[in-house]
């Protein structure tokens, strides 16, 4: 049997380790996207779908993530923010702690 990426999609968009720092990706489809690594630091993500969107490393020190559909705790908890990242109503900040990036 021969079980070669089954049910896997690539990723809509691939942009990691880029500087997207200060755009405006408000709206944007961003499911299954690889942003690991890129620098959007205060940039504008607000209403953007991170559906299963890898965030490894991705800085958002600053960014606007307003209105963010379908993004987790563990999305975040690999991510880099700070206290000035605005994050979506129904995340809870205190629950992300200071975890490392989890393998």
């Amino acid at each position: 049997m021969q079980h070669d990426h089954v049910g896997t999609a690539a990723p809509t968009l691939d942009i990691r380790g880029a500087f997207v720092r200060r755009t405006d990706l408000s709206g944007t489809s961003l499911r299954r996207a690889n942003l690991a690594g890129a620098d959007a630091s205060n940039a504008v993500f607000r209403d953007a779908d991170f559906e299963g969107a890898l965030l490894t490393g991705t800085i958002l020190r600053g960014a606007d993530l307003t209105g963010a559909k379908n993004l987790t705790i563990e999305q975040l908890s690999e991510a880099i923010i700070d206290d000035r990242t605005v994050l979506p109503a129904y995340i809870d900040r205190n629950k992300l702690g200071n975890s490392t990036a989890k393998k």
